[in-house]
C-alpha cells in the first residue's frame, strides 16, 4: 500500500514540481484582488514565472492561505488561468517535507509518524505534575532547537533550557500534556524521543507521513489548476553595504566552480525594501547592483515585491524598466567575457540605459560616500568637500534629511556652476536631482512630492576640485540630520545586437 501511495505521489507532483528557475523570476504575497497589478509588474519587467511566497495556512493537509485565496481550490484555479493569459506561470512556494503545528497531522494519533531523535532515557521517576525533569545525556539533544518537544510515551513535553551535569541533563521550565496529550507519570530509563523541528515552527514527518503528506501536497495542486511549485529554502538576501557585496560575490564565485558546465545558477532572493526604523528603502543603485552581477554570472534570481512594497515604493515603475532591460542583455547574449567579467568585481555599480531598439548604453557608476552636513544651530549652514575625477562627468544628488525639521532653499556649488533648488525639504524626505534634468522632493519611500526642471546639469570636472553646499536649517527643539551624496556615470560602453 505504502509503494502505491509513494508512486501516485511522485507523479502528481512531477507533473507541477519545479526546482529553481534559471530565468529571473518575480515573487511576492498577492491576494486575488492585486494579482493584476503583479501581472502588470511581471509585464513591466519582462518576468515569464510569479511564485506567491506564503500560499499556506498550514503544512501537511496544505490548506490554503485565505488571505491568498478565498474560495480556496477554485480562487487559485482562477489565478493561474488568468495568469497563463498574460503569458506568466503561477508558481507556489512549498515545504513538502514539514507538518505544521495547526495542522491535523500534527495531533496524538500521528505524534509516533513525527521525525524524531533519540531515544534517550529518563534518568529516575517523574510524576505528572513535575516541571523540572533530568534524563541521560546525549549529544542529540545538543542541537539547537526552537520548540523544544520531546515525546514520552504518549505525553507530549517541551522544556524551557538544559542544564548539563556530567551523564545527566537537567530540563527546566517544562510544561506537561501538551497539544492533545495527558501529563501522565514516567518510571526511570523510559524511552523520550526529541522531535525535529525547525526556526519557522514546524515539525517534520518521518518516512511513513511524509508519503501522506506528499499526496496531500500533490492533490491541492492538481486540484487547484496545476500551479508550478518551487520548494521552501534559505532565501533572501539584502544589498546593504559593501561589505556583504563582497561576501555574496565571493560565495556566488565558489558555487559557481562547484557547477557542471552548462549548469544554471541561482543568486538567490533579493528584497525590493521599503522604510522602516530599521532600514532604508531599496535605491535604484541598489538593485542595478543586483542586476549586474546577475548577468555577469548569466544566473537566475527571485525580486521579491511583498505587498506593503507594491503599495509604498514609488520607483517601482523604473525598476521594472531597468529589470527588463538587463534581462534582455543578458537573453540576447550581448555582453563580451571581458565585459562580465568587469561587471563581476563587487566593488563596481553600473547603469544601463536603452539607446534604441538595438543598442545600450552600460556606464561605470561612482558614488560618493555620504557626507554628513555639520549643523550646530538653526539657521544658514555651508559644507565643503573635495572631489577627484579623471574626467569631466554629469553627476546627480541624493540628499537626505533625517530627524526632526526641514531645509530650505538648498544649493550645490562646484567649479562649473551653481545649482539652486526652489524647494523645502522635511525630515524623512529626499532632494534628488536625476540625470533627466528633473529635481523631486520624495518620501522616504521615494513618492514624489513635489518636482520641478532644473536650468542646468550638475556637472563635476576632471581634477581636484571642491563642492559647497549650503541650505536654511529650520528646526524647534531639534535639528535635522543631512547627508549629501552624489553619484557620477563615467563614459558609458555601447553595446549593441551581434
Amino acid at each position: 500500500m505504502r509503494q502505491i501511495v509513494v508512486i501516485i505521489a511522485c507523479l502528481l507532483l512531477g507533473l507541477t514540481v519545479m526546482a529553481q528557475s534559471p530565468q529571473p523570476y518575480l515573487v511576492s504575497d498577492f491576494n486575488e484582488d492585486e494579482l493584476e497589478t503583479v501581472l502588470d509588474l511581471c509585464r513591466q519587467g519582462g518576468f515569464k514565472e510569479l511564485l506567491h511566497r506564503c500560499p499556506f495556512s498550514s503544512y501537511g493537509h496544505y490548506e490554503w492561505n485565505p488571505s491568498f485565496a478565498k474560495k480556496g481550490n477554485r480562487s487559485v484555479a482562477r489565478m493561474v488561468q488568468k495568469a497563463a493569459e498574460a503569458g506568466v506561470r503561477l508558481g507556489i512556494l512549498v515545504n513538502e517535507d514539514a507538518v505544521s503545528l495547526n495542522d491535523a497531522f500534527f495531533a496524538p494519533r500521528f505524534y509516533k509518524q513525527l521525525r524524531k531523535t533519540g531515544p534517550v532515557q529518563l534518568f529516575s521517576d517523574i510524576t505528572a505534575e513535575q516541571r523540572d525533569l533530568v534524563i541521560y545525556h546525549s549529544e542529540e539533544l545538543d542541537q539547537p532547537s526552537t520548540l523544544n518537544l520531546l515525546l514520552i510515551g504518549k505525553e507530549m513535553v517541551s522544556y524551557g533550557t538544559m542544564e548539563p551535569a556530567g551523564d545527566m541533563l537537567f530540563l527546566h521550565g517544562c510544561s506537561r500534556g501538551l497539544y492533545g496529550t495527558k501529563a501522565e507519570a514516567h518510571e526511570k530509563r523510559e524511552e523520550a524521543y526529541k522531535l525535529w523541528d525547525a526556526p519557522e515552527r514546524y515539525c517534520a514527518p518521518d518516512g511513513v507521513l511524509l508519503d501522506s503528506v506528499r499526496k496531500c501536497l500533490a492533490e491541492r495542486i492538481v486540484a487547484s489548476g496545476s500551479p508550478f511549485s518551487m520548494p521552501s529554502g534559505g532565501y533572501g538576501q539584502a544589498m546593504l553595504n559593501t561589505s556583504q557585496r563582497v561576501q555574496l560575490v565571493d560565495r556566488w564565485t565558489k558555487e559557481q566552480a562547484l557547477l557542471d558546465d552548462g549548469e544554471p545558477m541561482m543568486l538567490g532572493w533579493f528584497p525590493i525594501l521599503v522604510s522602516d526604523k530599521r532600514q532604508s528603502s531599496t535605491t535604484l543603485e541598489d538593485l542595478e547592483w543586483l542586476l549586474s552581477k546577475a548577468v555577469a554570472f548569466d544566473a537566475g534570481y527571485g525580486l521579491v515585491i511583498d505587498r506593503i512594497a507594491l503599495k509604498r515604493h514609488g520607483q517601482l515603475d523604473k525598476m521594472m524598466a531597468l529589470v527588463k532591460a538587463w534581462n534582455r542583455v543578458c537573453d540576447e547574449n550581448l555582453l563580451t567575457p571581458t565585459q562580465k567579467e568587469e561587471l563581476g568585481d563587487p566593488y563596481t555599480d553600473w547603469h544601463l540605459e536603452p539607446e534604441s531598439d538595438e543598442s545600450y548604453l552600460l556606464f561605470p557608476v561612482r558614488l560618493s560616500r555620504g557626507y554628513r552636513c555639520i549643523i550646530a544651530k538653526a539657521g544658514p549652514i555651508e559644507d565643503t568637500w573635495l572631489w577627484k575625477s579623471e574626467e569631466t562627468n554629469e553627476a546627480a544628488l541624493r540628499v537626505e534629511i533625517k530627524g526632526q525639521g526641514e531645509i530650505r532653499q538648498p544649493m550645490l556649488i562646484t567649479a562649473m556652476d551653481t545649482l539652486r533648488f526652489p524647494c523645502v525639504v522635511k525630515a524623512g524626505q529626499y532632494l534628488l536631482c536625476d540625470f533627466d534634468g528633473i529635481a523631486r522632493v520624495t518620501d522616504a519611500d521615494y513618492r514624489t512630492l513635489k518636482e520641478f526642471a532644473m536650468d542646468t546639469a550638475l556637472i563635476l570636472p576632471e581634477g581636484e576640485s571642491t563642492v559647497i553646499f549650503k541650505c536654511e536649517v529650520k528646526g524647534d527643539k531639534k535639528l535635522p540630520e543631512v547627508s549629501v551624496r552624489y553619484l557620477v556615470r563615467e563614459q558609458p560602453i555601447r553595446i549593441k545586437q551581434r
